[in-house]
């Protein structure tokens, strides 16, 4: 089973979602180990209404309650140093959280290792949602 459902929206697929899927009734699903950490407050909660007409063309409802560009959440985190920049022969001193320019590689010290993925969503534009409240289709 996916961790993440991936969506692209609008005529030119420019508004990117990386949503939750929840897990054993938690609607933060992969994202849970992030509650009560520093990144539960960039993580954007959303209700399934306003997803399920983002979906069906509608994205004024989403765009509304969406937040900051995501490429601004990484550089809102406290700075999370790479835990394999010493040994890392390709270590610049951008490998930490805010830098923009964090490596595919990226893993996180003191926080779970569902950050990096995370972080790594914001740097490439990926809106990173939890859904709440029942969604519809037509």
């Amino acid at each position: 089973m996916s961790r993440f459902r991936r969506v692209k929206l609008g005529p030119w697929k420019n508004i990117k979602l990386m949503i939750a899927v929840p897990r054993d009734g938690d609607i933060w699903g992969a994202l849970a180990p992030l509650k009560e950490t520093s990144w539960e407050s960039l993580i954007t909660v959303v209700s399934g209404e306003d997803l399920s007409h983002a979906l069906h063309g509608w994205t004024v409802p989403l765009m509304r309650n969406i937040g900051i560009d995501p490429e601004k959440r990484g550089a809102r985190v406290a700075e999370f140093w790479c835990a394999l920049r010493k040994g890392c022969a390709g270590a610049d001193g951008h490998c930490h959280t805010g830098s923009g320019k964090l490596p595919s590689c990226y893993e996180p010290i003191g926080v779970p290792a569902v950050a990096a993925e995370v972080a790594l969503a914001w740097q490439d534009g990926w809106y990173v949602l939890v859904v709440e409240g029942p969604e519809f289709s037509f």
